[in-house]
């Protein structure tokens, strides 16, 4: 069987390829109705390795916990807290706002938008605002 690279140059410009090339060039393509045996696939053993078991995959579906932490964000996207300071703040540090992204306060009735309160997501401290003291405020965020 011809090399790719005889087989370009039976095709190069001005050349005309005999008959028995020509036909060389095309049994050495695979054609739609051609079996091809299991063994010609790469890699075949790490992939079928790396596949879950049917029964595997089977109690995957059935199970309640499977993928419960992405779910409970669909189901409860946000969570809140209340937060009322003893004293005016310009800043206030809560832990469950650790790891977390910061969706909106509300307070008074009146909804802060997230942008305007800058949240640090290593300590959880909120800024960027006056919290007044014996105000509760509503803080709604999402862990991330």
């Amino acid at each position: 069987m011809a090399t790719r690279a005889e087989i370009n140059q039976w095709f190069e410009t001005a050349d005309v390829p005999t008959q028995a090339q020509f036909w060389a060039t095309f049994a050495s393509l695979v054609h739609v109705d051609d079996l091809r045996p299991i063994s010609s696939i790469q890699d075949l053993a790490q992939i079928l390795a790396a596949k879950a078991e049917k029964q595997q995959f089977d109690q995957h579906l059935t199970d309640e916990n499977a993928h419960s932490e992405l779910f409970e964000k669909v189901y409860n996207p946000f969570k809140h807290i209340t937060y009322t300071p003893a004293e005016d703040a310009a800043e206030i540090t809560l832990p469950e706002l650790v790891d977390a992204e910061l969706d909106a306060v509300m307070y008074r009735g009146q909804v802060v938008d997230a942008d305007e309160i800058t949240l640090d997501i290593a300590t959880g401290a909120l800024s960027n605002w006056d919290f007044k003291a014996g105000v509760k405020y509503i803080i709604f965020y999402t862990k991330i």
